[in-house]
């Protein structure tokens, strides 16, 4: 086999309609460009094998990614298909390339490790990668005879052929880690995200094992940097890691402080909006962290007490996460918290702990999730056996995200209604911790006027036009976010 030489990315829209005839490619303050492809384009790049990436988020017409298409003449298209939410725009996308391309296409993301071979069933799409996609994409690319790359499901004479999964790396530094050579870095925010390590260790009846597993490992403190210190060259100063366990060998974190401080990377702002375990913190990490850069951290909390921190396997209690909230907070951090809503044996006065929590302490931000049962955790197992689900749980796999009101399930000790009421409660009580937050800044820095103009933003209708505007205008956004920036208030809604 001959392989491919020539490698197009396309990434999904979020919405797949006529708006992205006449959407502008222009700078969001919200979308960050994807680590999933920029390691994916880099394995191939210092390879030899020349790719292109159109991201449809900024968005190419139809038009344009088939004239695109017509001028590289790709021979393979890979489309990630990284959320089981709206997987359909991927399909889309195979389907649109299909018939205008004589390209074989490869989709790959987590979508694909919990859907496994019946991806290819649902989709036109020639190969799927399941769990970690470098080395089996690499390969492809190569030449590699199909049937001996592990990870890779393909069609072979009218048949659907998985094959076996490879180990998942343990060495992360023989990545190279994302340049984004061949993205549009104009397009996205200006903060630049990093994975500093892989899988999760925990046995959170919620989630599954993903695309990848639960073998925790994690780059070395010097490479973690070099990518720091790479972007920083360049002007970037603002960093989200995106890891699900950051601080979980506490060695590591010191050993990356100690560096950038040893490198004079200074005036960072780094933060952990994809949440970190609260009792893998302490006073002395927290105080250390925040002096080489870290500003913003969230905590994956999930529920208000330990009742239901033990029923969903957790494995932290309330004392813990409480305190790791208090030092962050009397450290002077921006603390977001993440809530569920909905768990197993959950009651309304089990949330109602949650609510008291997420307005003890002056945090910035506090989201409340409705619970999604993806296939493969203990969750959906539980539902499945005791016939919770509400209508078509497949649907709303496809349609439904975790902070929209409408439930998967519903249980004896929290019946349907009730988790609607309590999906409207907690929306409304993420809008009230976001407003003390902006009070506490702007009485502290205007006074009085400061707290009349909150008051007056966080009017209802004021509020809900207003951010309408902001998620559906990018001009006015751009004001809003200027007008925040002159105030020097910083507002987080991830």
């Amino acid at each position: 086999m001959a392989g491919y030489k020539r490698v197009l990315f396309i990434i999904p829209p979020f919405e797949f309609d006529s708006r992205l005839e006449n959407a502008k490619k222009v700078r969001t303050s919200v979308l960050l460009p994807p680590t999933s492809i920029g390691y994916l384009s880099e394995i191939l790049t210092v390879n030899g094998i020349k790719n292109w990436v159109l991201d449809l988020h900024f968005t190419y017409s139809m038009d344009e990614v088939r004239s695109f298409i017509n001028r590289i003449k790709p021979d393979l298209v890979g489309v990630p298909i990284t959320s089981t939410y709206r997987h359909d725009l991927g399909y889309e996308v195979v389907k649109a390339v299909k018939q205008m391309s004589g390209a074989k296409i490869i989709v790959g993301g987590p979508h694909i490790s919990i859907t496994g071979p019946k991806i290819l069933d649902e989709c036109v799409a020639d190969f799927a990668v399941k769990f970690e996609g470098e080395y089996p994409l690499l390969e492809l690319c190569q030449g590699v005879n199909p049937q001996k790359i592990k990870n890779l499901i393909f069609r072979e004479n009218n048949q659907i052929v998985e094959n076996d999964t490879r180990d998942f790396l343990r060495n992360l530094d023989v990545l190279n880690y994302p340049r984004y050579r061949m993205f549009k870095m104009e397009y996205y925010s200006e903060i630049i995200p990093i994975i500093s390590s892989r899988g999760c260790p925990y046995q959170c009846n919620f989630c599954t094992t993903g695309s990848m597993g639960k073998f925790f490992r994690a780059r070395s403190a010097q490479n973690v940097v070099d990518e720091l210190e790479y972007w920083y060259k360049k002007g970037y100063t603002t960093f989200d890691i995106l890891d699900d366990n950051f601080t979980l060998e506490t060695k590591r974190v010191y050993e990356i402080c100690d560096i950038v401080e040893k490198r004079g990377l200074k005036r960072l702002n780094l933060r952990t909006s994809n949440g970190i375990r609260a009792d893998k913190t302490n006073i002395d990490i927290l105080r250390r962290m925040k002096q080489i850069g870290f500003r913003y951290l969230c905590f994956g909390v999930e529920a208000g007490n330990d009742k239901i921190l033990k029923i969903i396997k957790k494995g932290e209690s309330m004392e813990k996460i409480e305190l790791a909230i208090s030092n962050a907070c009397s450290l002077g951090y921006e603390v977001g918290l993440f809530f569920m809503v909905g768990h197993p044996y959950e009651t309304s006065k089990d949330v109602e702990d949650s609510i008291r929590l997420s307005l003890k302490y002056p945090v910035a931000l506090a989201k409340f999730l409705n619970i999604i049962p993806y296939p493969g955790s203990d969750l959906f197992e539980w539902i499945k056996k005791n016939d919770y689900f509400i209508g078509d749980w497949h649907q709303k796999l496809a349609y439904s995200m975790h902070l929209d009101g409408e439930p998967f399930f519903a249980t004896p000790d929290m019946p349907l209604e009730e988790r609607r009421r309590l999906m409207i409660k907690t929306t409304k009580v993420s809008i009230e911790v976001r407003k003390r937050n902006i009070k506490r800044k702007l009485r502290k820095k205007y006074g009085l006027l400061g707290y009349m103009m909150v008051e007056l933003m966080y009017i209802d209708k004021i509020h809900d036009l207003l951010w309408r505007l902001y998620n559906e205008n990018s001009a006015i956004r751009k004001l809003i976010e200027f007008s925040m920036k002159m105030l020097r208030v910083k507002v987080y809604h991830f």
